[in-house]
């Protein structure tokens, strides 16, 4: 049974690049699939919905980056660890995933759907750069301790909040042929979060790689 990896990958979303990064980290070779956003049925034929990332392992299909990212930790134990063994950093770990779902992504999908709209709604940009910055000074709070989230190497907190704070972060470099990044760019800023942008420069390392 052929059991190489392949990612259906779309490739401006901060799920995505996430599934990546962590890949990247682990050196785990892979077969990567550009989904294009307007055409999603082969999929929804692979995977039985129309979101990606998706994750092909041999027969095994696994959607949803949370989901990917622990699987990639269940069955590839030999490679560095995205999650822990030990019960009180996996609570820290899965706090940090949390606050990703509900801090700081809600401002993401806030621009993401400004983009696709008919008219930039400044009101809903201005409370989308008010989300994101809250969100940024915890992690600023928390990176006054080190260089990572949880512990003193890079976990899957990392990923996930990274790759979504990302978005108020693109450096001018990232825009050239990518409408999405330069309309981010734009209009998604972090202000006065100097380690939380050198982490997250740390981060989309592995995605240069």
């Amino acid at each position: 049974m052929d059991r190489a990896l392949k990612l259906y990958d779309l490739a401006v979303s901060p799920n995505n690049i996430k599934v990546r990064i962590a890949l990247a980290y682990k050196k785990l070779a892979y077969e990567r699939i550009a989904v294009d956003p307007a055409k999603r049925a082969e999929i929804v034929a692979v995977s039985g919905q129309p979101l990606a990332p998706v994750l092909l392992h041999g027969d095994t299909v696994v959607y949803d980056s949370y989901a990917i990212t622990r699987y990639l930790d269940a069955n590839f134990p030999g490679t560095p660890r995205l999650y822990s063994a030990d019960r009180d950093t996996m609570k820290a770990i899965e706090t940090w995933e949390l606050f990703t779902r509900t801090e700081a992504g809600p401002a993401i999908s806030m621009i993401f759907g400004q983009y696709f709209g008919a008219a930039v709604d400044v009101d809903k940009v201005r409370r989308a750069n008010e989300m994101v910055n809250r969100a940024a000074s915890r992690v600023e709070e928390t990176l006054a301790k080190g260089e990572w989230l949880v512990g003193s190497a890079p976990t899957a907190a990392d990923f996930a909040a990274g790759t979504m704070l990302y978005c108020g972060a693109v450096p001018e470099g990232a825009t050239a042929g990518n409408p999405v990044a330069a309309f981010f760019r734009k209009h998604l800023k972090l202000d006065n979060a100097p380690k939380t942008i050198a982490w997250i420069g740390r981060v989309m390392e592995w995605d240069r790689a």
